[in-house]
């Protein structure tokens, strides 16, 4: 019975969190899929404008993930207040961090160019970027409080707004895009600024619940949260942040890498790749979902002083992502004619994606691993060591390996695909090695004493 209840608390916990992230990724999803019937150009400059916008967001989206690390720890041990002043601090880092990001945005058309993409491309994409970058404040500004109820356990708030705010950016995408009543078509500028708005709508809401006290019961109004702000906490929350961050950009940086290289073999190549990563990023929301569950649970034992518990829901979390990668990977494999329909109405595009399914879906399940692997690390406060991994497996190992297979022995997308599943494997083979050691047991975040 004990048992029991473990499995029906990660599964509630985790459940609201990756129909979260999929709502939240489904806003990407639904640009690509509707500005693909303006053609493979277009579907290939916005494709490409995601996985860049992506890149600059990360290192920002990692530190605040340090929000969730600290809250979870701090109810852990019974202390609510700090919680509370975790939040307000990591408001504080999103908005001096948000404001770098926006000016990365806008001054990105040279770095399009440079990366030697095609002028329709880089012209398309910064179109994308652009529109895209009314929003940014909002973004981080959502991530702090969205880390925040995941913190508590409260899951399912950030999950009702994400399901409405996706249902919303839909209807702005068809507008915006292709006009509506005295509205014109948009193309690319108009999947921007649906989206821009949507995150706008997502941050408001969040903003209002915790106003109303829904989050731990107590009103917290700006005056509030700001009356609890301290540079000497802000900049804790950074030192512990910055490796999650750092390990975040290079991973994600190291896909755009994977991205221009494939783009320099084609058009074609370049917007099969972005339907494949489109269609497993079900996977890899659901995976991001389940290692926020590790991380809010191992958070909470840990604060708790219980790593006996904090393993036992590892071990809970890596079987369950194991499972539901393997099942979605097989519905996607027998299903993958109708799924890429929706993405495509290209004969060319739509027979290259299918190609790349099944050692996409290898890739999916290590990168599925991996991710909640470090979920856990990172609810343990144990965020040097996984950085150091993405930066040899990335860096130093996969970037050189999907260069050969994908330019010099002409595989094209395949090529680089396969070389992403190689790479992957190695990575989850470590971080299963790091939560095996138990070495994360032995880091101290919260003292319960200290009150």
């Amino acid at each position: 019975m004990f048992q029991k209840e473990k499995w029906k608390e990660m599964v509630h916990l985790a459940l609201p969190v990756v129909i979260s992230k999929l709502s939240f990724t489904m806003m990407g999803i639904v640009d690509t899929a509707m500005v693909g019937h303006l053609g493979a150009g277009p579907q290939a400059a916005a494709g490409f404008a995601v996985v860049y916008l992506f890149t600059l967001y990360v290192f920002g989206l990692g530190v605040i993930t340090s929000v969730n690390t600290l809250v979870s720890q701090y109810v852990g041990a019974k202390m609510e207040n700090k919680a509370q002043a975790a939040l307000a601090n990591g408001l504080f880092l999103a908005l001096a961090i948000g404001t770098l990001t926006w000016i990365s945005m806008v001054a990105s058309k040279p770095v399009f160019h440079w990366m030697g993409m095609n002028p329709g491309v880089c012209e398309g994409g910064y179109t994308y970027l652009f529109y895209r970058s009314f929003g940014v404040l909002s973004v981080f500004g959502y991530w702090v409080y969205n880390s925040y109820f995941e913190g508590l356990g409260k899951t399912r708030i950030p999950m009702y707004v994400t399901l409405v705010a996706n249902v919303m950016n839909m209807g702005l995408d068809y507008m915006f895009i292709f006009g509506f009543g005295p509205i014109s078509a948009m193309g690319l500028k108009g999947a921007g600024l649906a989206t821009a708005g949507s995150n706008m709508f997502m941050f408001a809401v969040l903003v209002y619940l915790a106003n109303r006290g829904v989050a731990d019961g107590n009103k917290l109004t700006y005056r509030t949260l700001g009356g609890m702000i301290q540079l000497r906490r802000a900049w804790q929350m950074l030192k512990l942040g910055a490796p999650m961050g750092a390990q975040m950009f290079l991973e994600v940086g190291a896909f755009l890498v994977f991205t221009t290289i494939v783009g320099w073999a084609g058009d074609v190549e370049l917007a099969a790749t972005q339907i494949a990563m489109r269609i497993m990023s079900v996977t890899f929301m659901t995976a991001w979902g389940i290692s926020i569950a590790a991380t809010t649970l191992v958070g909470k034992h840990q604060g708790e002083q219980r790593s006996d518990l904090a393993q036992s829901a590892i071990h809970r979390a890596l079987l369950l992502i194991g499972v539901i990668s393997i099942v979605l990977c097989v519905v996607m494999l027998v299903g993958k004619k109708s799924i890429v329909g929706l993405f495509t109405p290209v004969p060319e595009v739509s027979a290259t994606v299918m190609h790349l399914i099944v050692v996409a879906s290898l890739f999916a399940i290590c990168d599925g691993i991996s991710m909640v692997s470090y979920g856990a690390l990172r609810g343990a406060g144990d965020t040097v060591w996984p950085l150091w991994n993405v930066s040899v497996m990335h860096w130093a190992i996969g970037i050189p390996m999907v260069y050969i297979f994908t330019i010099s022995m002409g595989m094209g997308a395949f090529g680089n695909w396969l070389g992403m599943a190689i790479m992957m494997f190695g990575q989850a083979s470590f971080m299963l090695f790091r939560v095996k050691s138990g070495k994360w047991k032995n880091i101290v975040l919260v003292q319960k004493t200290a009150r």
